[in-house]
């Protein structure tokens, strides 16, 4: 049987060169013509990693690898892993009987420190084991899970803190265990209620912690240097889920555009630096396939503001470019009328008079737009609000901002009588064929009402605005964009 031993080596940056020089031997039992595959991962997005294979040879595998700085390496062998920790200078050897990775030895430079790292994970196994922590939050109270946590970690704490090696560890050593502690604890809750409500689509809400069991948890836990600890990204995963979904009254994302916007305007609140560069790589990563076109550049967009070096959005460019390339459905021109408006990627309106135009028509003002339906009573029960929001803007003000009602009726007939009826102040456009809408289908909205606010620019600056009956907030939103 033919044995793949994969390094997956996860820091930044990885150089495969004999500068700060890092050399790995490996001798096995019988493993003569095994595969061996070298895996830098420099991103922390495991499918973006390049890979560099060789081969067992007289059951020993050498590697000499660069190493800028102190690194965490998974090494997989037969279907199972180990971490390592690497420093430059290191020289490490492994030796694996034929039960692979059960049992493990370390002799060289680094011995002492991935001696306790294996000792560690082989003690705590089922505290990092994804699938087990998973059964276990399905079937156990949030006050007891707690508890168990809390247990927990103060076992690995104490099994670390007895360690006879200690005082030999180094100092980047200490502080990534510390942080795979600490980070498994505070991720490990917050996916909890996560992990809950996705057990089932019919489960609709969040449950929310009381707020004594978040005390501590917080954005000042925020640490660039623990990001080479995988318990460290699930925390800064399900901190933004999780507080997304408080943001959202802890009801789950209908749709996913939203469920996205969402997560990275938490982010972008919470953390900075590299945590949240990788943050929003990740969240983008995960949904860009199943988000509007609109929703993909947007988010990129976002991303490209963050990432400094180009590092994510250049891997992830062949993505977004897939995602638009794919064109959302628009009405197709068919008279010189409709010309004007298909120039951009928004797609046409029409108004009462039967005249084309688009969003970018109306560029030079703010717009706050309200996309309803004759047939949506939640539209239809904020139609007053918008009415006396209307209302709170002097002449002046006015000038400068639009009132755009887009209607995603099947039936023309219908939103004429419905806005005559309610004798809306504003631009109103529409764009029929209910969820089939163009436009819907373009922003990928699946539940209305929905509101926008677009600056005077033309950019789109939030795709999930307040709505009318939150008056003075939005009121305040969309004076400040008039400046």
């Amino acid at each position: 049987m033919i044995r793949t031993l994969i390094f997956a080596l996860l820091f930044l940056p990885f150089v495969l060169s004999a500068q700060n020089p890092v050399s790995i031997r490996c001798a096995f039992n019988d493993a003569t013509g095994d595969t061996v595959m070298l895996v830098p991962i420099q991103y922390y997005l495991d499918e973006y990693e390049k890979s560099y294979s060789g081969v067992v040879a007289k059951n020993q595998c050498d590697f000499t690898i660069g190493v800028a700085e102190p690194a965490v390496t998974k090494f997989i062998y037969d279907n199972q892993s180990i971490s390592l920790f690497v420093e430059p200078g290191d020289q490490l050897q492994i030796k694996i009987d034929d039960d692979p990775l059960l049992e493990a030895s370390f002799s060289g430079k680094g011995a002492v420190q991935n001696e306790f790292l294996f000792s560690f994970y082989k003690t705590f196994r089922n505290d990092f084991d994804k699938e087990k922590i998973n059964a276990a939050i399905t079937a156990t109270a949030a006050d007891a899970y707690e508890m168990n946590l809390f247990e927990q970690r103060k076992k690995q704490l104490a099994f670390y803190n007895a360690a006879a090696e200690k005082a030999s560890f180094s100092e980047p050593f200490k502080k990534h265990i510390t942080n795979v502690i600490r980070f498994n604890y505070y991720a490990r809750l917050l996916s909890y209620p996560i992990i809950q409500a996705n057990q089932s689509p019919q489960i609709m809400v969040v449950k929310a912690y009381p707020a004594v069991m978040l005390e501590g948890i917080d954005a000042k836990l925020m640490n660039d240097e623990a990001l080479n600890a995988e318990s460290y990204r699930d925390f800064l995963y399900y901190y933004t889920v999780y507080f997304a979904s408080e943001a959202n009254g802890f009801n789950k994302f209908k749709d996913v555009n939203l469920s996205l916007e969402n997560k990275v305007q938490t982010a972008m609140k919470s953390f900075s630096g590299k945590s949240l560069t990788w943050c929003i790589a990740y969240l983008f990563n995960s949904d860009v396939s199943k988000v509007s076109q609109y929703t993909a550049k947007h988010i990129y967009g976002v991303l490209d503001l963050q990432d400094e070096n180009n590092t994510y959005t250049n891997l992830l460019k062949k993505q977004v470019d897939t995602r638009l390339a794919a064109k959302d459905a628009v009405a197709v021109v068919t008279n010189e009328a409709d010309a004007k408006s298909s120039a951009t990627n928004y797609p046409k309106l029409k108004d009462l008079d039967g005249n084309y135009f688009t969003i970018d028509d109306l560029k030079g003002k703010v717009v706050y737009v309200d996309f309803w339906a004759s047939w949506c009573g939640p539209s239809m029960q904020q139609m007053p609000y918008s009415k006396k929001l209307h209302a709170m803007f002097d002449e002046k003000q006015l000038k400068q901002v639009v009132f755009l009602y887009i209607s995603i009726d099947g039936s023309e007939a219908a939103w004429k009588s419905a806005a005559t009826q309610l004798a809306l102040k504003g631009k109103l456009g529409i764009s029929p064929g209910n969820w089939q809408a163009p436009v819907a289908k373009f922003f990928g909205i699946n539940s209305i009402p929905r509101y926008m606010l677009i600056d005077k620019k033309g950019e789109i600056v939030d795709l999930n605005a307040k709505r009318p009956s939150m008056a003075s907030e939005i009121y305040n939103d969309i004076v400040k964009l008039m400046d």
